[in-house]
């Protein structure tokens, strides 16, 4: 699932078709054979380059597909073989991209926000919760990710519309606490140890969106 994300982004920011086209190495463009998609064990395989041309394949991909692995694992131990299982990789998944590509470009894409959002309503239905008393809290969520944007400007609009889906998880006011704590506490330690780096000052904005993944992942897994 995540390689197929994967895709499905990497094809999205170059305009290129992604039901039909078939995969291939962003360099020499040359197909790939069915042996180099599997993920993980291909990029072990192949040393972490391109077969043909030899180019270097981005380790980040490599990082990527074993984290998503590893909390796929935590979550079928948690939930079993299960449609819930399913449905909580799937948000992990999105989650996990939406973080990066924000991190990346400062942009969170309303078609990614989309899909989180149906995997995430269909999951709350899933474990038999009420959507209604949790639209409360992400209204409440949502509005105070707002008045940060407007009054500080130190993050993007689509980290608001992102704070809205967080606010879903939450079925009472201790979760929407807690998911709202994680989120800030860990935004707070990352900007302040990118302070000390003199990678970023206090005047700087900071996506805010990987921060709100993370909260998401860890409300999940320890739910």
């Amino acid at each position: 699932m995540a390689s197929f994300y994967d895709v499905f982004v990497m094809r999205r920011e170059k305009n290129e078709k992604f039901l039909w086209g078939r995969s291939h190495c962003d360099f020499c463009h040359r197909n790939l054979k069915f042996y180099e998609l599997i993920p993980v064990f291909s990029y072990i395989f192949l040393g972490g380059k391109c077969k043909s041309c030899g180019e270097k394949i981005g380790s980040d991909k490599f990082l990527t597909e074993i984290l998503i692995s590893s909390l796929s694992v935590f979550i079928f131990l948690k939930y079993d073989l299960s449609i819930q299982s399913f449905l909580a990789i799937g948000i992990i998944i999105v989650a996990t991209f939406i973080g990066i590509i924000d991190y990346k470009t400062g942009f969170i894409y309303n078609i990614d926000l989309f899909i989180i959002l149906i995997f995430t309503i269909i999951f709350k239905l899933f474990l038999g919760e009420n959507i209604f008393n949790s639209l409360k809290f992400s209204l409440g969520m949502g509005m105070i990710f707002y008045a940060l944007y407007k009054v500080t400007g130190m993050m993007g609009f689509g980290d608001v519309l992102y704070s809205f889906i967080m606010g879903i998880f939450a079925n009472n006011i201790l979760d929407a606490f807690i998911i709202f704590k994680d989120a800030f506490v860990i935004g707070a330690v990352f900007s302040i140890i990118l302070i000390l780096l003199k990678k970023k000052n206090f005047k700087d904005s900071i996506a805010f969106g990987p921060f709100i993944s993370i909260a998401i992942i860890i409300f999940i897994l320890y739910r």
